[in-house]
């Protein structure tokens, strides 16, 4: 890796701005030559500010106190360096840039999720490309592997990098949030980048632990732009050790005013790992991108959708609560939602990366869903798709998991959510003739799982014990 960036955030003068927000600056003198280098300021929020809670936030819907976790929020203001495409963008991702900008001034926000006592932070820090598919912050990687991160004892950073998630805060809870500006998208990749940095050179954004690896993750829309990060960003910045890409489509976002192509691999000559974590939902329209290569490993989860009820059930309860649950996600799906335990093979994807970024093997390879052309799913005579990674949860099915669904209160969501169609108590009896033969079987899928690497060890057994507890057949 290249060297890091060492000095502190200082302190500034657009920090006076911000306090009748209720917030207050972390960091150390020296403002001028930090403004003069294009450095933000960090200046964390006060806990009651404006509405007293962040939005999108896990206080109030996971039990930090269980997790041993706490939760802060910070804004971040600078200037943010733009970018436009320099030559050809073909479908090798080895792209090149150059810089249309340097001096647009912005202020985001920053999620924290840390541990609460110091000492337990591993390490690493998770900072994730806030989604705003639907006109909100969606913490989506942080609903799926929290408690994987609190086991491990990860830092999360959620990142609003995106024009629409800033304007939806400052519409929501405009004392809090005072004075977030993102003028434009184009800025974003540079936001990221100066969000890495700020957590190397502030750590006690994290409670003042030393993040030795910094994750860059983001899903769907955010993992389209993660691609064009890595492809054309990350060579140049060199801030993060690895990127989870997860859910994205064959192609890239654009940086600027140019069009990335179609379809659109990772750079092979990327100077960091890659892991690109795909649900079934997302198949079809990633096959032209698929690859795995000595800095790109690709799992496909059979049986899994694009957003799942799992998720569902851990953010829904904010938009809800924050008033946004028509922009949130759609909970009224004409069949129930996709349960596939898509997040054991993502804390697992997870906890590959880190050991990955840090020096060690790559993950293990697994096998791709099977489809025809790259998009007609091949299913067995229960409608699961065949192929892919398996969880034990698929291996020994209750019922048909489907990548699609339909209806919904926010259009379009639900066709990301997928489907749920439990079998009938004949099948299930012809499958598992008692119940203990359905939890040998899925104890055996669970041992397999964990010796490929899919399934963590942990989640094992909290995956057998809801076999033991479930009235299956």
């Amino acid at each position: 890796m290249g060297a890091r960036f060492r000095s502190k955030w200082p302190w500034a003068a657009a920090v006076v701005s911000c306090v009748a927000a209720g917030v207050v600056a972390v960091g150390v003198p020296g403002a001028d030559a930090a403004q003069a280098a294009g450095e933000p300021t960090v200046t964390r929020i006060a806990p009651g500010a404006g509405g007293g809670h962040p939005l999108s936030g896990a206080e109030g819907i996971v039990d930090l106190d269980r997790l041993g976790y706490t939760e802060d929020e910070y804004l971040m203001s600078g200037t943010a360096t733009t970018y436009d495409q320099s030559g050809l963008w073909t479908d090798d991702g080895r792209w090149n840039t150059k810089v249309t900008g340097t001096g647009t001034a912005y202020t985001t926000r920053l999620l924290v999720e840390r541990p609460s006592d110091p000492a337990k932070f591993n390490g690493t820090v998770v900072v994730e490309w806030l989604n705003v598919s639907f006109g909100v912050d969606i913490p989506v990687d942080l609903s799926q592997s929290y408690e994987h991160f609190a086991r491990e004892g990860y830092a999360y950073i959620g990142v609003t990098a995106q024009k629409r998630g800033a304007d939806k805060l400052t519409q929501l809870d405009p004392d809090r949030y005072a004075g977030v500006d993102l003028p434009n998208d184009t800025i974003s990749y540079d936001v990221l980048s100066q969000a890495a940095r700020a957590v190397r050179a502030n750590p006690s954004i994290i409670g003042g632990g030393t993040p030795r690896t910094v994750l860059a993750s983001g899903h769907s829309q955010s993992a389209g732009r993660l691609v064009t990060y890595a492809n054309a960003i990350q060579p140049k910045d060199d801030v993060f050790d690895g990127i989870m890409v997860h859910g994205r489509s064959g192609g890239a976002a654009a940086i600027a005013g140019g069009l990335p192509p179609i379809s659109a691999k990772i750079r092979a000559d990327l100077n960091v790992p890659v892991f690109v974590l795909q649900s079934e939902t997302d198949v079809p329209l990633s096959s032209s991108a698929r690859q795995n290569t000595d800095r790109v490993r690709t799992w496909e989860v059979a049986g899994t959708a694009h957003a799942d009820q799992y998720g569902l059930d851990t953010y829904n309860p904010v938009n809800a609560r924050d008033k946004a649950i028509n922009d949130g996600a759609a909970t009224y799906c004409d069949t129930p939602i996709n349960s596939m335990t898509f997040r054991y093979a993502e804390n697992a994807a997870f906890s590959h990366l880190e050991s990955w970024a840090q020096g060690g093997p790559p993950p293990p390879s697994a096998q791709p869903i099977d489809a025809w052309f790259g998009t007609l799913i091949q299913r067995d005579k229960d409608g699961n798709a065949l192929g892919g990674v398996r969880l034990p949860d698929l291996v020994t099915p209750v019922a048909a998991y489907g990548p699609n669904n339909s209806g919904g209160n926010v259009t379009g969501a639900c066709l990301l959510l997928g489907t749920t169609k439990p079998f009938t108590a004949d099948r299930l009896k012809q499958l598992y003739p008692t119940h203990e033969a359905y939890v040998t079987k899925f104890t055996d899928a669970a041992d397999v799982a964990v010796r490929f690497g899919f399934l963590l060890p942990e989640d094992r057994a909290e995956a057998v014990a809801r076999a033991q507890a479930a009235a299956i057949p």
